[in-house]
């Protein structure tokens, strides 16, 4: 079941899987955004603590995200699938990394309530999750583990003549009345590529900024209903938000787009109404 072993900037080792043979299987390999995520909490000035924080991984797949995590301290953390072999290679590197006492695998699947966690983590996590389908499923889920206080961290590539899923997941969490920012320079530039054009490393002088710069507006804050119209000035919200992200800028724009990563945090107002 496992093949190639890699070793991360962190330190962390992964086996990737095999080919699978009757399916497409694609997240038994490390992709762009689950690297650049785990950099991001090792390195970046705009990471929370993880030392004792407990963290859920929604799609895993390798777990890489989880296991740098439980690396830097975090406990408990689940790294989460629905796919029975990934689950497996998960536990494979569960064990290469002697993190059995701090990580543990969990089937979990969005379009399953019963599956969900009982207990909510202090922080949620994803990466390249967001490349088919309207991405609501998946927000659903994340929403459903994200309770008042805890923060969501989703990573994913950027592609801006392919990114449905991206748009969608980000106009549920708008429609849930989620907080929804991104990882970016003082000067609007997405930061999350691992390649940069200069010395400084991938993650540097970068903070959180609300998408359109009213994510604490009261009207962002209150849940619509998938089946209502939403108000004037929450749709012009969302059309501020996608034209934002899906033109979002890079400082090496070159670069192909599985190079170019959006980091997202997400979060429950206090004054949440769900």
């Amino acid at each position: 079941m496992a093949g190639t072993e890699i070793r991360t900037d962190e330190g962390v080792v992964i086996f990737e899987g095999s080919p699978h043979k009757a399916k497409v299987l694609y997240g038994n390999l490390l992709w762009t955004g689950a690297l650049a995520l785990s950099k991001f909490f090792a390195t970046s000035s705009a990471a929370p603590p993880v030392k004792g924080r407990s963290c859920l991984e929604l799609g895993a797949g390798t777990g890489v995200v989880g296991l740098t995590l439980g690396s830097m301290g975090a406990e408990p953390v689940f790294i989460t699938d629905n796919e029975p072999e990934l689950l497996l290679l998960m536990k494979k590197n569960i064990e290469a990394n002697n993190l059995s006492d701090r990580v543990q695998t969990f089937c979990l699947d969005w379009a399953d309530g019963k599956s969900f966690m009982q207990q909510l983590p202090d922080l949620v996590v994803a990466a390249d999750v967001l490349y088919e389908g309207d991405g609501s499923m998946f927000c659903h889920a994340l929403a459903k583990h994200l309770r008042i206080g805890a923060e969501a961290y989703v990573a994913n590539h950027h592609n801006p003549d392919k990114c449905e899923a991206t748009l969608g997941f980000l106009r549920t969490a708008t429609r849930l009345g989620l907080r929804v920012e991104r990882l970016e320079d003082s000067k609007g530039f997405a930061i999350g590529s691992l390649r940069t054009n200069t010395r400084r490393s991938a993650f540097q002088e970068e903070a959180f900024h609300p998408l359109n710069g009213n994510a604490d507006a009261p009207w962002t804050q209150t849940a619509v209903s998938a089946s209502v119209e939403p108000p004037p000035i929450r749709k012009l919200y969302w059309q501020a938000i996608c034209t934002m992200v899906r033109g979002a800028k890079f400082h090496q724009p070159d670069l192909s787009p599985m190079e170019h990563i959006q980091i997202f945090r997400l979060s429950r107002p206090i004054s949440h109404n769900l």
